[in-house]
């Protein structure tokens, strides 16, 4: 039996406004030349500094000034403030794919001699994520059924995090998110959900009390088949994070997907 370990859930931050509002107003800033009503595609690599004083504020961290789209860019912006308003999360943010998205999550959270719980249907996608690539990194991945029944027996001290998808893709299976919760708590593990199928149209995790949500936006947050996209909402703490771990990673959403992005929701 693995030893017991608890956490405070953060509290998250209440949205305002109804559903369609957010997903037409949350995170849209009404600036810029000419005052557009539509989000600007922000379509640089690089940001200029009004002076060498502002640079040197950046360089020591006194400043949120944009350098490099790959660090962070307006239009991603609008498009993570958008899914953290619909989320009900403190932050979000955006990522080159789902599985960008889930493998930045996996590699922020866990580490070689680690391990992970999860349920045994999967996207394809990650299901390989966890068979084939996370092993080399020394992050062993155990697998349960939907009903979560057999988590218990799987918890050892080296675990970390609890990861479901719910309804599953394609075979839309469904997980109790408040028995995942239950459990991810009792035994202090992380809580990650896959809200893709559902979206936060259906189904808010965050809510239920899970500490992170991931997203492939290239389905129905995207919604017309022309984007690769993902995105991660929760706790800023855990957010910002694995933030720096999709830079590190390249994962960086571009700005003109960003704007499809906004259009989609």
């Amino acid at each position: 039996m693995a030893r017991k370990r608890t956490k405070e859930r953060p509290p998250y931050a209440k949205a305002s406004g109804g559903f369609a509002t957010r997903a037409v107003h949350a995170g849209e800033a009404r600036h810029g030349v000419g005052g557009p009503v539509a989000t600007p595609i922000v379509q640089t690599s690089t940001f200029t500094f009004e002076s060498v004083e502002e640079m040197k504020r950046w360089a020591e961290g006194r400043s949120k000034a944009d350098i490099y789209t790959r660090y962070g860019n307006p239009t991603l912006r609008v498009a993570e403030a958008k899914i953290a308003q619909l989320e009900g999360a403190e932050a979000a943010l955006v990522t080159a794919s789902g599985m960008a998205a889930i493998s930045s999550t996996l590699l922020t959270l866990v580490g070689a001699g680690e391990e992970i719980i999860a349920t045994r249907q999967l996207y394809g996608g990650t299901y390989r994520l966890m068979r084939d690539e996370l092993p080399r990194l020394g992050i062993k991945v155990r697998h349960v059924e939907p009903d979560l029944n057999g988590v218990e027996p799987l918890v050892t001290p080296r675990t970390r995090v609890l990861y479901v998808e719910s309804p599953t893709n394609p075979t839309l299976q469904i997980v109790d998110l408040s028995k995942a919760v239950a459990l991810a708590r009792r035994f202090g593990l992380t809580a990650v959900i896959d809200n893709t199928f559902a979206t936060p149209v259906l189904q808010r995790p965050l809510e239920h009390g899970f500490d992170l949500v991931v997203h492939s936006a290239t389905k129905y947050l995207g919604g017309h088949s022309d984007i690769i996209a993902g995105a991660v909402a929760g706790p800023r703490r855990l957010v910002e994070r694995i933030r720096q771990t999709v830079i590190n990673f390249g994962g960086t959403l571009g700005p003109g997907a960003g704007y499809l992005r906004l259009r989609g929701i």
